[in-house]
C-alpha cells in the first residue's frame, strides 16, 4: 500500500484522464444558472433545461428577473423540482442584480465574503456555492460533493466529517497553485467516479493499491 498526499492524487489523476471540457457553457450565465439547475438530477436533464431557457433569456440575469415565475418553471421543468430551483434562479440573479451584474467586480472581492453571501441565498448550499466560487467567480475552492467523499473513502479516509468541517482540512493539506488546477480536481474526482462507479469497481483503476494521507 502506497501513501500519497492529496497533491500526489491530483497527479496521478490528470496524468490518466483528461479534465479538459468539464461543466462546459457558452457564457459565465450558462454555468451559474446550471449550479442551480444539476441540483439532484443529471446532466441530460439539466441540458434540456439549459435549451429552453436559453431561448427566451439568452441567460441574461436581467431578463431572467423580467420574466415570469411560470415561464422561467415551464423552461427549467426537466431538471426537477421545478418551484424550488426557479426560486433559487430568481434570488441568484438578485444576488448579482446587486453588484449591477458585473461579474469582474464581484470576482475582486474576498472569497470568504462570496461565499457567506452565496449561502444567504435560499436553495444555495455549501456544495452549490463552492461550485459558483470555482466555476463563475474565479475562486481557488475544494468542491466536497459525493463524489470526493467516495473516493477519499476508497482510499482510506475514514469517518470524514460534514461539508464544512471537512473542507478546511482538505484545503489546508492541498498544495494547487492555480485556478485551472482547482477546477482539474473537481473534474477529474468527478470523471473518475463515474468511469469506475465508486465504490463499485475502485479494486480495478489505477488508483488501487494507494492511500490518502490527509
Amino acid at each position: 500500500m502506497k501513501v500519497i498526499t492529496l497533491t500526489q492524487l491530483y497527479n496521478l489523476m490528470y496524468d490518466n484522464l483528461n479534465p479538459n471540457g468539464w461543466w462546459p457553457g457558452r457564457s459565465d450565465w450558462e454555468v451559474a444558472w446550471s449550479t442551480v439547475l444539476i441540483q439532484n438530477t443529471n446532466w441530460k436533464n439539466v441540458e434540456r433545461a439549459l435549451g429552453r431557457l436559453y431561448k427566451i433569456t439568452n441567460f441574461s440575469p436581467q431578463i431572467i428577473l423580467k420574466i415570469s415565475n411560470e415561464e422561467l418553471k415551464n423552461a427549467i421543468k426537466s431538471a426537477g423540482f421545478y418551484e424550488r430551483k426557479s426560486k433559487t434562479i430568481k434570488s441568484l440573479a438578485q444576488y448579482f442584480a446587486s453588484y449591477n451584474f458585473d461579474l469582474d467586480s464581484i470576482r475582486q472581492l474576498p472569497a470568504t465574503k462570496l461565499r457567506a453571501e452565496l449561502l444567504s441565498i435560499p436553495g444555495i448550499g455549501s456544495e452549490t456555492a463552492d461550485v459558483i466560487l470555482l466555476y463563475v467567480l474565479y475562486k481557488k475552492e475544494f468542491v466536497v460533493d459525493k463524489y470526493a467523499r467516495k473516493l477519499l473513502t476508497c482510499l482510506g479516509y475514514q469517518n470524514i466529517p460534514t461539508y464544512e468541517k471537512f473542507k478546511p482540512i482538505v484545503e489546508r493539506k492541498l498544495h494547487l497553485s492555480t485556478l485551472r488546477e482547482y477546477q482539474n480536481f473537481h473534474a477529474l474526482i468527478d470523471i473518475f467516479n463515474q468511469k469506475y462507479l465508486l465504490p463499485r469497481d475502485f479494486e480495478k483503476s489505477f488508483l488501487a493499491g494507494y492511500k490518502l494521507k490527509v
